[in-house]
């Protein structure tokens, strides 16, 4: 009884949210996607479909997430992030599929992504630098700069766009890895808070409320907490030349 229980909540926890992957391919097809994922124009997310560019402006060109330069110029970058569509209850109209709505409610639960024509907004970009070591045992917490800049941005539908350059980079004169994270508004999500701690007064866990996958959790208690979603790039490498 007690191998039945712990295998329901282990295969319970796939029906949470979880992270997505995402590729710049220029279509979907496997060998697109899988030729998108060999120039590691990738990105994550946290859970929701949020849209991210990050690319190294250079010659009137651009070098996307992901790859790589060798250069003595201080490089400039751009990053554009669009926040994930705000969605919508229950599930769209799916009488052109073959899918029945019985179906729906017994995979589903009736909710589906059906998404609205709102987005949520992108509150921040940050910008993350990390420096390789150029020496065995060289220290590396300052080679690693999270964040080295963060940008507030405007609430906007259409996203957050801004540019930036390293103006140190040429003096440093070595090798730097950069990538960004885009931040989106608060909304609720599964299970955000972890082991939803009650706190005393010097800030210590003193009571846990996890949320269960089983009967041991309240079956009312959709375990939803506040969360900044987001989503970070695959890194741009320059090589100081």
């Amino acid at each position: 009884m007690g191998f039945a229980a712990l295998e329901v909540e282990r295969e319970a926890s796939f029906f949470t949210t979880g992270g997505l992957a995402a590729v710049h391919s220029n279509s979907r097809s496997r060998d697109d996607i899988w030729d998108a994922f060999q120039r590691r124009e990738t990105y994550g997310t946290t859970g929701d479909r949020i849209l991210l560019w990050f690319d190294l402006l250079a010659n009137n060109a651009t070098l996307p997430m992901g790859g790589e330069i060798s250069t003595k110029e201080n490089p400039t970058f751009r990053v554009k992030a669009v926040g994930a569509f705000k969605q919508k209850p229950g599930c769209p109209d799916y009488s052109s599929t073959k899918i029945k709505q019985e179906d729906i409610e017994r995979i589903c639960k009736n909710e589906c992504y059906n998404p609205s024509d709102e987005r949520k907004i992108i509150t921040k970009i940050e910008v993350i630098k990390v420096l390789p070591q150029i020496y065995k045992n060289e220290t590396v917490d300052p080679l690693i700069m999270d964040a080295w800049k963060t940008f507030e941005c405007k609430a906007d539908q259409n996203g957050c766009e801004v540019t930036f350059s390293d103006p140190n980079f040429s003096v440093d004169g070595r090798d730097a890895a950069y990538y960004v994270r885009a931040i989106q508004e608060p909304s609720q999500v599964i299970n955000a808070k972890n082991l939803r701690c009650e706190y005393d007064s010097e800030g210590n866990c003193i009571k846990v409320n996890q949320c269960h996958a089983t009967y041991k959790t309240d079956p009312d208690d959709d375990c939803l907490s506040m969360s900044d979603e987001r989503a970070w790039s695959s890194p741009i490498f320059v090589d100081y030349l």
